[in-house]
């Protein structure tokens, strides 16, 4: 009996994917409906050096529905156990999923989120490259065209681009998708010619390829979406650590697509540049907390 036993558990914790080390759990009664009508989202790249406490603490606090975490690699499941989230997420892997309602592991960047009988989010959560990062390449010297810029940036973050593409393209038309994570990228949204002509961005306008291209396929930036205006409200995420070589910009982002209606979105730090401000906040990344309607 205690064998069976061992075996249903074992069943239960640990997804059937090609990833033996990919750990999942759910050890809490799922709700039947999703949020009264209502959806919250966070992307949090916690940084990894960040402490258990103040990473729980945050998330207690915001409370979101799904969380798509970055620089996770194992404390993702520390915080989903303390608060009863279910969890996708390898030790070995910066992002991990956290879902008040029931997953299914599709890839290490996909689940589904099953918020009732007939509503599935397909959540994706991505941590692209962060090196070369091309605005301190700029700030270096070391890229002094639009050019360079755009091909230099499409370089470093084309394979894991296309790979989250092959994914998006089946579902685009027909599926509601959130798209959530650190991009290591910039916003071509952002780096306009208006921005550039106050001399803002080095003075460059640049179609930085990610987001230039989701946007093409029908994604929506959903920061952009409330605050259209990047001179007005920048945004940034990167970074509130202070520095006087720093080069400061928005990264994190969170996507959609389909039937939702997006209502809030919020950045979430430590100082005066946060909409929701944590005094116990210790990432080097302001997290995005975006709410919709179904």
């Amino acid at each position: 009996m205690k064998n069976v036993l061992y075996i249903l558990i074992s069943f239960f914790l640990f997804s059937c994917s090609n990833d033996i080390n990919t750990f999942s759990a759910c050890d809490f009664s799922q709700k039947l409906s999703c949020c009264e009508g209502e959806l919250t989202v966070l992307s949090f790249n916690r940084l990894e050096s960040t402490s258990l406490n103040s990473s729980l603490r945050l998330i207690q606090d915001i409370n979101p529905d799904i969380v798509g975490l970055q620089e996770s690699y194992g404390l993702g499941l520390d915080i989903a156990t303390s608060l009863g989230y279910c969890y996708y997420g390898n030790e070995d892997s910066s992002v991990a999923f956290l879902s008040k309602y029931e997953m299914d592991f599709i890839s290490d960047n996909y689940v589904k989120v099953y918020l009732n009988e007939d509503q599935i989010i397909n959540f994706f959560n991505i941590h692209f490259t962060a090196h070369p990062y091309q605005p301190y390449q700029i700030r270096d010297g070391e890229l002094s065209t639009v050019w360079q810029i755009e091909h230099e940036s499409e370089e470093t973050r084309r394979e894991e681009f296309q790979d989250l593409l092959q994914d998006i393209h089946p579902l685009i038309k027909d599926e509601e998708i959130i798209l959530v994570g650190d991009f290591n990228e910039p916003s071509h949204l952002d780096w306009t010619l208006e921005a550039a002509n106050q001399g803002l961005n080095f003075g460059f306008e640049v179609n930085w390829p990610i987001s230039s291209n989701l946007e093409l396929i029908g994604m929506v930036d959903t920061y952009r979406e409330i605050f259209p205006n990047p001179i007005q409200y920048p945004g940034y995420t990167w970074t509130p650590v202070q520095s006087s070589n720093e080069v400061h910009d928005r990264i994190d982002f969170i996507y959609y697509s389909g039937k939702m209606d997006l209502q809030e979105v919020y950045l979430v730090g430590p100082d005066h540049l946060s909409d929701i401000v944590i005094d116990y906040f210790e990432s080097d990344h302001r997290a995005v907390f975006s709410k919709f309607t179904l």
